[in-house]
């Protein structure tokens, strides 16, 4: 079950410095597609979350954002994720890290790399996908345990544009539109692709650890893909809810997922603005 915590957990994107209330403005000619342009992060931002089932705390959830690097001869801001279990949720190992290298100027993944504990809590499991490396409808992917030779598993894609958890829910921050517009996407989750709808749902008010905060809903539906881009038919579908403040800084606040043994929630607990200079205006 806790394994289930690292998909729901990267329902959370980076903040970014938060303003004041923000005008609405189109970010593409189509309310219905994510947003082009430089992702909406500033390098040395942080932030904290607590991860809870029926209230019993299990796991913290960190982002950070780090430097600009070149990788596949483009320009890249990495956006780094860490889930780790602590008290009750202890039993299990998690101490996971999921990295993106995202283009500065498109906001599309260049590439993702996952480090992530098996479901035996001892070896390690280690994902690279090159997205920018991708052939037609095939993205290279390579898979293995602690020091094994790395394998193929590439990915047959059925979108224009595929995402990882980092990038996609970057993007999610600056997209904006009439409440009920509405994207579907691929989005690679680890080693697996996932099939993701989100709607733009109502503005509401949200109580957190920072206080009474403007908050966008964004609603979501989710289902993991084959290697053959088909429906898993073993893989159960799952709803979640993602709460983006609404002003300047469009700062992921809470996210909601349903599950088999209750709601499991997300909610910051801390934030720290960025040193750097803000890629998105």
């Amino acid at each position: 079950m806790l394994r289930s915590l690292c998909l729901f957990s990267l329902l959370c994107a980076c903040g970014s410095q938060s303003g004041g209330p923000s005008t609405p403005h189109p970010t593409t000619p189509d309310a219905n597609k994510l947003p082009d342009g430089p992702p909406l992060v500033t390098p040395g931002e942080r932030m904290s979350y607590r991860i809870a089932l029926q209230g019993l705390e299990l796991a913290s959830y960190e982002i950070g954002v780090g430097d600009l690097s070149e990788v596949g001869g483009k320009q890249t801001v990495v956006v780094q994720a860490h889930a780790k279990t602590v008290g009750f949720g202890a039993f299990v190992k998690v101490d996971d890290y999921f990295s993106s290298w995202i283009d500065v100027l498109t906001g599309r993944s260049v590439r993702w790399m996952t480090d992530e504990f098996d479901t035996n809590g001892k070896d390690k499991e280690r994902t690279d996908a090159d997205l920018a490396g991708r052939s037609g409808n095939l993205v290279p992917i390579t898979f293995h345990l602690n020091d094994e030779t790395p394998k193929p598993e590439p990915q047959l894609v059925t979108k224009p544009d595929v995402w990882d958890y980092n990038a996609f829910l970057v993007a999610l921050r600056s997209w904006e539109g009439p409440a009920g517009s509405a994207v579907s996407v691929e989005v690679l989750r680890s080693r697996y692709l996932w099939h993701v709808e989100m709607k733009i749902g109502g503005k509401e008010k949200l109580v957190t650890e920072l206080g009474e905060l403007p908050a966008l809903r964004f609603d979501g539906h989710t289902y993991k893909l084959d290697r053959k881009g088909g429906r898993d038919k073993e893989s159960d579908e799952r709803d979640f809810t993602v709460w983006i403040s609404d002003d300047d800084g469009r700062v992921p606040l809470k996210v909601v997922a349903k599950t088999d043994y209750g709601d499991m929630k997300m909610e910051i607990v801390d934030y720290q603005p960025g040193t750097g200079k803000r890629l998105r205006n």
